[in-house]
């Protein structure tokens, strides 16, 4: 996770991309995202907030829960996913 805290603006959006990647058809709430990274609910607030902004990640509201999924559609969606599966690989 290294190579991605140094690759990424900060060390929850490179936790966050590197969940997302590793469980891509997954859904997530921004409580169950907290108790998964162990970061602020506020840090990770901003964090979805800049990638919605930029069309990484898409909202869905669902039963009173926002669940946050990535956009495969994305037009970098091919080189993150391989930039995160190299990272992680590197990191074993």
């Amino acid at each position: 996770m290294n190579l991605l805290n140094k690759i990424f603006a900060s060390k929850t959006q490179a936790k966050l991309l590197a969940l997302f990647f590793q469980n891509p058809n997954q859904k997530y709430y921004q409580r169950e995202l907290k108790q998964k990274l162990g970061d602020s609910l506020s840090t990770i607030q901003y964090e979805i907030k800049r990638l919605i902004e930029i069309g990484l990640l898409e909202a869905e509201k669902k039963d009173r829960k926002i669940y946050y999924s990535l956009n495969k559609a994305f037009y970098l969606y091919p080189e993150l996913r391989d930039i995160i599966f190299k990272t992680n690989q590197r990191s074993l």
